[in-house]
């Protein structure tokens, strides 16, 4: 079971959605081999194509931690201020039990 399920949201620059879409579908692999990653995937909106929400869980929360710090999410953050028109919303869940 996930630790940590996070959805963040992004917001492309108009005409920049398809530049973003493929920055963001360049991060599922390395992504999916970290340890601890449990999902992880890009989708699209479908009423507003500039926008666009990672899924993802993670066994723990530190895992989570250590893929931020990897030199390929570090770089993809560098290059958002030229796709997106807003900051990245990031939100972070955790699943209850009945």
């Amino acid at each position: 079971m996930a630790e940590l399920t996070n959805m963040a949201h992004f917001t492309a620059k108009p005409g920049r959605s398809t530049d973003l879409g493929k920055e963001l579908l360049q991060l599922v692999t390395p992504s999916r081999r970290e340890p601890g990653c449990l999902r992880y995937e890009i989708h699209q909106s479908n009423d507003v194509s500039e926008v666009w929400m990672v899924l993802e869980e993670w066994r723990y929360a530190s895992d989570f931690d250590l893929h931020m710090g990897t030199g390929y999410v570090q770089a993809f953050m560098a290059k958002l201020p030229d796709l997106c028109a807003e900051d990245v919303e990031i939100c972070g869940y955790q699943q209850r039990q009945v």
